[in-house]
């Protein structure tokens, strides 16, 4: 409909020019053929109201054409008027949206680029909680590994104790040798060494060492050897069960730290999730009112080259109004003077024609 109202007003400016004639006097009537032709008459002695009628005729001429001029005119200001309330609400709009999509762009943008940094760190405290995970993970799998062996050490030294004592209790029946003891002494050096307890088994070690060079031993040696070994069997087995509770407590200490990381992982996740959900809905927003702004920055071009056009046509129909109705108001004060000169110029004659005839008769 405002494109339909522009051409109208393109038209009326082609027309215009195109048929300038419509309105401009010199070209279509020329006052100079009225005077020649009113001259004419008064030289042929036509009647006055002969020769008033063609400047009347002139008059009514000039009045038909500005009527007319007056008609089209009020057209082109209603039409000039719309047009204008319409670009200016238009341009407007435009700015508005064009306001409020940059405005939200740049909100969009900032929070895209404090996002990002969020993402960035959250990053960088996901790998760093894995990497606590993995070294957690593998310094676990170590303590496990060392507790399975110092576990069989604690086995073997219980073993050759209980081994010291099968043999002891042999020598003391009889059917023991002496040799077999020398023998496990030395596995039992070997597996106190293995599980750090040498303080205590030398005691248990040195009676063995007095039983094998002395010749003569009763039953009170062999049972203070026996009561050794006993206590030395009671005593690994506590430091066994300290071992195993220590490394429980370890075991229920990386589990309970395993768990915290896991926590803190999945919190990292679902930050990471939640993040990346926000940056996807960022970058849609700042696509959306990228597009808004764009249209809106052309919208705002178009309509404002429109109204300006829009304007000027305007302007020019005005002046040329004003040009045309002050022209059309010349040449009626023109007629006006020549009404009154041709009925003075009657008047003259027809006062020198009563003087001749006066003449006439007095002579």
């Amino acid at each position: 409909m405002r494109t339909v109202l522009l051409v109208v007003l393109l038209l009326s400016v082609a027309s215009a020019g195109a048929s300038k004639n419509r309105f401009d006097y010199s070209k279509k009537r020329s006052i100079t053929s009225v005077m020649a032709e009113v001259e004419a008459k008064i030289q042929t002695k036509a009647p006055l109201d002969a020769i008033l009628n063609v400047l009347r005729d002139f008059r009514d001429s000039v009045n038909f054409e500005q009527v007319n001029h007056d008609e089209i005119y009020q057209i082109q200001v209603r039409e000039c008027e719309s047009e204008d309330e319409f670009r200016s609400k238009e341009v407007q709009d435009a700015k508005n949206i064009l306001r409020d999509s940059s405005a939200q762009l740049n909100v969009c943008q900032t929070s895209k680029i404090r996002a990002t940094n969020q993402q960035e760190v959250n990053q960088q405290q996901t790998f760093t909680a894995e990497k606590h995970l993995n070294m957690v993970m593998t310094a676990a799998e170590q303590e496990a590994s060392y507790f399975k062996k110092r576990g069989r050490d604690y086995e073997d030294a219980l073993h050759a104790i209980d081994e010291a004592s099968d043999i002891l209790a042999a020598i003391y029946s009889g059917s023991g040798s002496f040799a077999e003891i020398s023998r496990v002494s030395k596995v039992m050096l070997q597996t106190s060494f293995s599980i750090k307890e040498t303080a205590r088994f030398a005691p248990i070690l040195y009676a063995f060492a007095q039983l094998a060079s002395s010749k003569d031993f009763d039953e009170t040696s062999l049972e203070r050897v026996a009561q050794l070994l006993e206590t030395l069997k009671q005593n690994i087995h506590e430091a066994y069960n300290e071992y195993a509770d220590s490394n429980a407590q370890s075991i229920a200490a990386f589990n309970d730290q395993k768990e915290r990381i896991g926590q803190t992982l999945a919190r990292l996740n679902v930050q990471a999730e939640r993040l990346q959900d926000k940056l996807d809905h960022l970058v849609q927003c700042i696509g959306t009112n990228s597009a808004i702004a764009q249209t809106a920055s052309g919208k705002l071009q178009r309509n404002q080259q429109l109204w300006d056009q829009a304007t000027a046509l305007c302007a020019t129909f005005q002046n040329e109004y004003n040009f045309a109705t002050q022209a059309r108001r010349n040449e009626l004060q023109l007629v006006s003077q020549l009404e009154e000169m041709v009925e003075d110029r009657f008047n003259q004659v027809e006062d020198e024609n009563h003087e001749r005839k006066v003449r006439i008769s007095q002579s």
